[in-house]
């Protein structure tokens, strides 16, 4: 087996818009774990439901259970990653903003002041 092959580039994007599709991953993971917790919430709702048609084994809920816990305490792990994740995008976001918006300030200075020797 040999090295992966990345797909070539057309361009080298710009940060900003490296951010932003940095962004579009994060809600694309917390659409995947609102489904993935959807999916634990039927499975508890099955359970249940089946209890009230008729008898269940204690083994069988604290199994589905068990199971349901841990789902949601990778769900939730995975959140936290998310949340770290998207603070470290916005705050690059902001810095790149912050840098465009220096070097606009100086531009400007630049100009006004080849007007000031004109």
């Amino acid at each position: 087996m040999g090295l992966p092959q990345f797909p070539e580039m057309p361009e080298i994007p710009e940060q900003i818009d490296l951010l932003h599709l940095l962004m579009q991953t994060v809600a694309l993971e917390e659409l995947s774990l609102a489904a993935l917790v959807n999916a634990e919430a039927e499975k508890v709702q099955e359970l249940v439901q089946q209890g009230i048609a008729g008898p269940i084994f204690a083994e069988e809920a604290i199994l589905i259970n068990e199971s349901v816990r841990d789902v949601i305490k990778a769900a939730g792990d995975k959140e936290d990653k998310l949340l770290r994740k998207l603070r470290i995008i916005l705050a690059a976001k902001e810095a790149e903003e912050n840098d465009n918006n220096d070097n606009d300030d100086n531009d400007n200075n630049d100009n006004n002041d080849n007007d000031d020797n004109a």
